[in-house]
């Protein structure tokens, strides 16, 4: 409504102008006369000519003889065919358009891009009617472009006299405010120039035009003609809107509106964006709330940047994205492909661009911190994030927040922009805060993109240690900086990532590129901008409030180019944002706080009660459900025996959880003892599922068997993973595994081998613990284990029909096998049983009263799944197929993954989300 109210007023102001135009028809005849002959040319009323322009631009102080011009010539031909040249001494650009051909050359770089076949008829360059498809309503532009229908000038002259002030002043010029226009010549030469620019204009002979393709001396690069078209005319139209923006960019209209999983509110003039479901409904939902916003981004970085980066790099700039998108494809989860697809199809935009554009590669120059204990005035941490990345570009009229709530993933809030599906300032329901910095190495594309690591973080980590696992195994890309959060543990650092290396930077420590450690805080910027950051940080150390955190990030350190500001307080899920407009940088402009887990709380679907987590000492009563059937063979029945029980009552008791080991530690005694009291009271460390709340969510649970190494690694890394899914994750230590080791003791790998009948009881019985636990669903417990602790699993799923899904990675059957033909850590314990005086039929011997084999047909084929990597030296494949065979597994519950033993760790997402997905499922069936 804004541009239609303002060319009301035009056209009221230019009807009076046109009443009294004979009055002033003398005062007015100078400036008609110098305008006359340009007004034809711009109105599009001479078939063809040719201008010339000579630019400069600057400071007042540098607009002198000195300043490098721009040259610029414009040669119409007819309704179709023109000649646009630039010339810099920076750059150089002729865009030469015919009929049948469209070519943009490049001299400084060699190259000539030459576009043929049909083009878009909304967006192509014919010079017929250029103004109506180049200038959109959102740009105040448009209300000028009916006013290019006039034949002549004079109307326009005496509306600028009426409307504007324009005056002629006694040395023949005429100004208004601090432009001044002099006639140079009756030829139609004028000089025009103001505070901050000056330019001289003449229109001259027009030429024989030369051929679209006569660029003799340039390497031809063949493009589609409406793609080079598209590009263009888009790219000024979006350039329009961004340098003269309308009233519905400076003022939008605040409608809510609603879809099938999806909400857009607006709240304080930020756009609200609530996204819940798959990646399709997701994908689906983004666009059809934000159609017109993507567009705006997509313009602005394919076509405005796109423009600009091909003139100034030669390359057609989309050929150079999508050989970078094509590179990183591969690292991007398929989830995220899922969505942006769907997103892509509900904007009515072309799927391989919208992939190519998220993954523009952000070149930002920003700023971050986080300060926690000491510094702030109660230990409460904030975590501050200063985007500092081209507002030059428009990207503000298309900024959001956003609240996923992934069907398979940690829900989590996006300050982001409509169209990006990435995260560059985020918060996930568990507390984990995140933001980035960039930094160098465009180019370097063979990993995960940085905005869509960050997403996968802000999806799959509860905890800031697996944060830093995920950056750690991930291949990564480019040179990114970023401050990380955990707000339950209050706790956050610093991160330099490269392709070839990760280092963390712990609050208080010292860095090259830092400066001297500051207590409990953690400072990342540059140059200036770092030393004022660390100066605000210094003086206000001890007290930092909320509201002193946020003027932490208040200019200079947020910059002229300051896209957004983001505050987090993760432990109390709040978060401060802050917006730039097209006035003013996101620094000067106010904050508005919101709360997700409220947010979360309104999300459909999101209603679970949450239950009290249980305080250490508390117990639990509970009872060995084992109920083994009889076993057709002979060796079955044999097996068996040596590994069942009497099944009896006993005690679970909490115990408080060292710290990152989870939420509570929980005890219980073996079914088999071994006359070790240490090792003979079982430990699992339980990472419950909570709400956004904090409080523990009613759900599947899972017990994880870790693997052989003392620190149980991956183990924790699948109960995190779980827990943050939704799903209780109870990793229990195996015999002489962490607390069941006995104090000063170091058992040997004899020790070991024989506690392996004790392990596949334990984790029987870590099944009923696990199901007296509060919001656990007591029907719905399965059992995941990881190379050894994937063999005792396979074992203890067959004792019974007790656990209702078992995950069984990266193991198999015939561990004799294993232990004579494996290498790496297969080959260590062959070597330190060796060392122990074991030989090869003592190992086999042993490890024969628990081999998956002799059992595996008891296992549930509908129930199991097994993860086996290609090229595993571990636990060759054939291992794999050993067990998938016997237990009869149907080909789609064996997942075969490309990877060998330890490079099976980037499959962890997929794996998690399978495991949640059939956890989740009806316990009766998928």
């Amino acid at each position: 409504m804004g541009v239609l109210r303002l060319r009301v007023v035009v056209w009221l102001l230019f009807a009076h102008a046109w009443a009294v135009q004979g009055t002033r028809a003398a005062e007015t005849a100078p400036l008609e006369q110098a305008l006359g002959p340009l007004w034809e040319c711009v109105s599009g009323h001479r078939e063809a000519f040719a201008v010339e322009a000579r630019v400069r631009l600057g400071a007042p102080d540098q607009l002198d003889e000195n300043a490098p011009p721009i040259h610029v010539r414009i040669e119409r031909f007819d309704a179709s065919a023109f000649d646009l040249v630039l010339e810099h001494p920076d750059y150089a650009a002729t865009l030469r358009r015919r009929a049948d051909a469209t070519a943009l050359a490049l001299p400084r770089h060699g190259v000539v891009h030459v576009g043929t076949g049909a083009v878009d008829p909304s967006d192509q360059l014919a010079p017929l009617g250029m103004a109506a498809r180049l200038v959109s309503n959102d740009s105040i532009v448009s209300i000028a472009v009916p006013l290019l229908a006039q034949s002549g000038v004079g109307p326009l002259v005496s509306l600028a006299r009426t409307a504007f002030a324009v005056r002629q002043h006694d040395d023949g010029s005429w100004r208004c405010g601090d432009v001044t226009l002099r006639s140079v010549d009756d030829q139609g030469a004028i000089d025009v120039s103001g505070s901050r620019f000056s330019a001289t204009i003449r229109l001259m002979p027009v030429t024989e035009p030369a051929g679209a393709d006569a660029w003799p001396g340039l390497e031809r690069h063949d493009l589609p003609r409406d793609e080079l078209e598209r590009t263009l005319a888009r790219g000024v139209r979006r350039s329009l809107e961004i340098l003269a923006p309308g009233a519905s960019l400076v003022t939008p209209d605040e409608v809510d509106r609603t879809v099938d999983h999806g909400t857009l509110r607006w709240v304080g003039g930020h756009r609200v964006v609530t996204l819940f479901g798959t990646p399709e409904e997701v994908g689906r939902a983004h666009g059809q709330l934000l159609r017109e916003e993507a567009w705006r981004c997509l313009d602005s970085v394919m076509h405005v940047v796109g423009t600009v980066e091909t003139i100034r790099d030669g390359r057609w700039f989309r050929r150079r994205l999508e050989e970078a998108s094509d590179r990183l494809a591969p690292h991007i989860p398929e989830r995220h492909r899922r969505e942006t697809a769907a997103l892509a199809d509900a904007i009515g935009c072309d799927r391989r661009l919208m992939a190519t554009v998220n993954v523009f590669p952000e070149l930002f120059h920003c700023s971050g911190f986080a300060v926690l204990g000491s510094a702030t005035v109660d230990g409460t941490l904030y975590h501050g994030r200063v985007l500092d990345y081209m507002t030059q570009i428009g990207l503000q009229d298309a900024a959001a927040t956003f609240v996923v709530a992934p069907s398979d993933a940690i829900p989590f809030m996006n300050v982001g922009y409509a169209g990006f599906t990435g995260s560059v300032s985020g918060m996930n329901e568990q507390g984990i805060s995140l933001g980035e910095m960039g930094g160098r190495g465009e180019g370097n594309w063979d990993g995960v993109p940085m905005a869509t690591l960050m997403r996968r973080a802000l999806e799959e980590c509860g905890s800031l240690t697996e944060v830093m696992d995920l950056w750690r195994t991930s291949p990564r890309t480019c040179e990114y900086y970023y401050v990380f959060a955990d707000g339950k543990a209050r706790s956050a650092v610093g991160v330099a990532a490269t392709p070839e290396k990760v280092e963390f930077v712990h609050p208080g420590e010292a860095h090259p590129l830092l400066g001297a450690g500051i207590p409990d805080a953690v400072v990342l910027s540059a140059g200036e901008r770092l030393e004022c950051l660390r100066g605000r940080v210094l003086e206000r150390h001890g007290r930092i409030d909320e509201e002193a955190a946020l003027h932490l990030m208040d200019r200079p350190v947020a910059m002229v180019s300051n896209l957004h500001n983001v505050l987090f307080v993760p432990e109390k899920l709040r978060v401060h944002v802050a917006h730039a407009s097209h006035a003013r940088p996101a620094a000067e402009e106010p904050a508005v706080v919101f709360d997700l887990a409220s947010l979360l709380a309104a999300v459909p679907g999101r209603t679970a009660d949450a239950v009290a987590m249980p305080q250490p000492g508390a117990t639990f009563a509970a009872a060995d459900s084992l109920d083994p059937q009889a076993d057709a063979t002979a060796d079955g029945r044999a097996c068996l025996d040596g590994l069942l029980w009497e099944p009896q009552p006993f005690e679970v008791v909490i115990e408080q959880a060292a710290p990152d080991r989870g939420d509570a530690a929980v005890r219980f005694p073996s079914p088999r003892p071994g006359g070790v009291a240490a090792n003979d009271t079982v430990a699992m460390e339980w990472y419950a599922a909570r709400d956004a709340k904090g409080g523990v969510v009613p759900g599947p649970a899972c017990v994880v068997v870790h693997e052989s190494g003392s620190g149980m690694p991956f183990g924790r890394m699948i109960a995190r993973g779980l827990s943050a899914r939704g799903v209780h994750a109870c990793m229990i230590h195996l015999p002489y595994y962490g607390l069941r080791r006995p104090p000063g003791t170091k058992p040997g790998p004899d020790s070991l081998v024989r506690a392996v009948p004790q392990a596949v009881a334990d984790v029987r019985r870590a099944r009923d613990a696990v199901a007296v636990l509060p919001g656990v669903d007591a029907t719905r417990v399965g059992v995941q284990g990881t190379s050894l602790g994937g063999f005792v699993t396979a074992t203890a799923a067959t004792l019974d029909r007790g656990f209702a899904r078992v995950f069984i990675v990266l193991a198999g059957g015939d561990i004799a096998g294993v232990l004579a033909t494996g290498r790496r850590d297969a080959a260590a314990l062959r070597m330190r049983l060796a060392e122990a005086g074991m030989g090869a039929e003592q190992v086999r011997s042993a490890f024969h009263a628990v081999e998956p084999l002799r059992l595996a047909h008891r296992l549930d084929p509908d129930r199991t799944w097994l993860y086996s990597a290609r090229y595993d030296d571990v636990v060759p494949p054939r291992h794999a197929a050993l067990l998938a065979e016997a237990a009869g597994l149907p080909e789609d519950h064996h997942v075969q993954l490309y990877a060998d033993h330890y490079t099976g760790v980037v499959y962890l997402p997929l794996v998690l989300a399978q495991i949640r997905g059939h956890m989740t499922a009806d316990a009766a069936g998928d």
